[in-house]
């Protein structure tokens, strides 16, 4: 079946997402406010954020800018709230590092793209994932490990092995982990030989 696009329609593309004149409109409000209103309005938005969710100073810093406050308000109420204790990125990163690994199973490299997408700062980063232990992070691959063998059906053991580890390999394991918790969940399965 062919298909003919109607230069005139939109019908069968998918609908691009239009911004709110609202939002701009707010933005250009935002950006156009003195300097006493703008520094109360940012900081109202600000604990707006942190109400719903803990967050980062470099997320904070970077959501005020984007609704269109000017950078140097948003640097003074980071600052401000830095100062305060409102937003402490340690604390944050170690909370991150923490709920990540228990709840996802996350460790190594992966926990670093979320920290990274988060705005830690690189020293900050090594820091937080100091607190999960090669002795927990090895039961912890293979707990994930058994989990995935349990969901695998009627697969040969080189399937069973990539799997696995690809498995955990998305998890941030390294390659070794990987192999060594799979060969110890497939050790004492039986499997149909080809």
């Amino acid at each position: 079946m062919v298909k003919y696009l109607d230069p005139e329609s939109d019908f069968g593309l998918p609908r691009r997402r239009k911004k709110s004149p609202n939002l701009a409109a707010r933005r250009q409000k935002n950006a156009e406010l003195p300097r006493a209103e703008a520094l109360a309005a940012a900081r109202e938005a600000a604990l707006r954020v942190l109400d719903r969710t803990a967050a980062s100073s470099s997320q904070i810093h970077q959501k005020l800018t984007k609704a269109g406050f000017l950078p140097e308000i948003a640097d003074e109420i980071v600052t401000r709230f830095v100062e305060v204790g409102l937003l402490d990125d340690r604390e944050y990163a170690a909370m991150l590092v923490r709920t990540r690994f228990q709840e996802r199973g996350l460790v190594g490299r992966a926990l670093v793209q979320e920290l990274n997408r988060k705005g830690i700062a690189p020293d900050l980063q090594q820091e937080a994932l100091a607190q999960i232990c090669p002795e927990r992070e090895a039961q912890n691959a293979r707990m994930l490990a058994e989990k995935k063998a349990r969901s695998l059906h009627n697969v040969s053991y080189p399937q069973a092995m990539r799997r696995i580890g690809a498995f955990l390999a998305r998890k941030g394991y390294s390659p070794s982990q990987c192999r060594q918790a799979t060969r110890e969940v497939l050790a004492d399965r039986d499997f149909e030989t080809e």
